[in-house]
């Protein structure tokens, strides 16, 4: 019998719209593209931009 897991966590969240709120506050929305150790890389009006993950509050 197969189960369903349910899996938790922005990394499943891959080519979906995400939002990263920063420690100092402001927040930035935009299309997750990858997901690495350190970083993680967003689609932003057609421009890729790298986020540290220590510069990163929580993201929705």
């Amino acid at each position: 019998m197969e189960e369903n897991k349910r899996v938790y966590g922005y990394i499943n969240q891959l080519g979906k719209e995400i939002k990263v709120a920063f420690k100092d506050g402001k927040a930035m929305r935009g299309k997750l593209l990858f997901a690495g150790k350190y970083e993680i890389y967003l689609d932003v009006d057609g421009q890729e931009v790298t986020i540290f993950k220590h510069a990163i509050k929580y993201i929705v």
